[in-house]
């Protein structure tokens, strides 16, 4: 068995073929187009790989996708140092091929890879939707994964708002934004929050449902973006920095108001625990423990904190 990058042959193939995993409700052809639309933005064209285990006579074992992120690992100075992180994602045997370690071995050669090729690396992190032990026997720690979720209601609005963000004001808007004070983090680029944007895009377009009118808001100095989840009928809030409950209630009233108009049925967002204090106490949130995308970490260089202790806000999902 050897590690390779697949090409754009081996991907468009791959996309075919794990259509049963991730496709519904699109087509396999709507899928696959999905798929080379996103490959084909800015974020993946910089810093996504896919990565093939083959048999000695190429057959393909198992499949998966790399991306590259920002991270930043406090040093005993005092100062961060900026390195790579890796978010492993779309991790896939047929299940002819299931049961015989296929997936532990590629993830073992794709960390040993990542490794090796980026003198900064820091971690690999995944969202697992299988639960930890497969992931554990690679090396990976999980973290506790808790969603806060609202129902819109017709008495939201966005009227406490100072204002709402479009696509073009994503940049600034997380560029304002106050980064975690813990040792380890990871951060989204703009051009990573942009490629959340166009997975909705490309939903909207392919399912013909509206865009919201509005990718985030901000009140004061504090700040939200967020994003639409079609295909479960859902707004996802991906980056949330709040000064005070009164800012947390704005804006989240502000994410269901916007939910509500594009017909969607509830708010996600992902638990962290600097904005916990202040979500806790918004009208109607209730906290429930996450289904998949559980949250990851494996090192690549010894003297990362525990996982539980790195923060995973909903925009480093993939």
């Amino acid at each position: 068995m050897h590690l390779v990058l697949a090409t754009e042959a081996q991907k468009a193939e791959r996309d075919r073929v794990t259509h049963s995993a991730w496709g519904s409700p699109l087509t396999v052809e709507q899928f696959h187009q999905r798929e080379v639309r996103l490959r084909a933005h800015p974020w993946c064209r910089e810093g996504m790989r896919t990565w093939l285990l083959l048999d000695d006579d190429g057959r393909v074992l198992a499949s998966c996708e790399s991306f590259h992120n920002d991270s930043f690992l406090l040093g005993p100075d005092g100062e961060y140092a900026a390195g790579d992180s890796f978010s492993i994602a779309s991790v896939f045997t047929e299940e002819s091929l299931r049961g015989r370690g296929h997936a532990s071995r590629m993830m073992d050669l794709v960390a040993a890879e990542l490794e090796r090729a980026s003198p900064r690396g820091h971690a690999a992190v995944l969202f697992s939707d299988v639960g930890a032990p497969l992931y554990r026997r690679s090396g990976y720690e999980e973290t506790p994964a808790w969603d806060w979720n609202l129902q819109p209601r017709a008495d939201q609005s966005t009227r406490h708002v100072d204002a709402l963000l479009k696509d073009a004001d994503v940049p600034a808007a997380l560029q304002r934004m106050r980064r975690p004070s813990v040792p380890f983090f990871l951060w989204p680029s703009p051009a990573q929050m942009d490629w959340h944007l166009e997975r909705e895009r490309i939903y909207a377009e392919m399912l013909r449902r509206p865009r919201p009118e509005a990718c985030g808001a901000t009140v004061g100095d504090s700040t939200a973006l967020w994003a639409m989840m079609a295909r479960s009928g859902e707004l996802v809030v991906l980056m949330l920095d709040v000064r005070c409950e009164a800012d947390a209630t704005a804006l989240l009233d502000a994410a269901c108001a916007m939910a509500r108009k594009a017909g969607l049925s509830k708010v996600v967002l992902w638990e962290e625990p600097g904005t916990m204090p202040w979500v806790a106490r918004v009208p109607g949130a209730a906290r429930v423990a996450r289904e998949g995308s559980l949250p990851m970490v494996r090192p690549l260089r010894p003297g990362l904190p525990a996982a539980p202790d790195v923060p995973f806000p909903r925009a480093l999902w993939v």
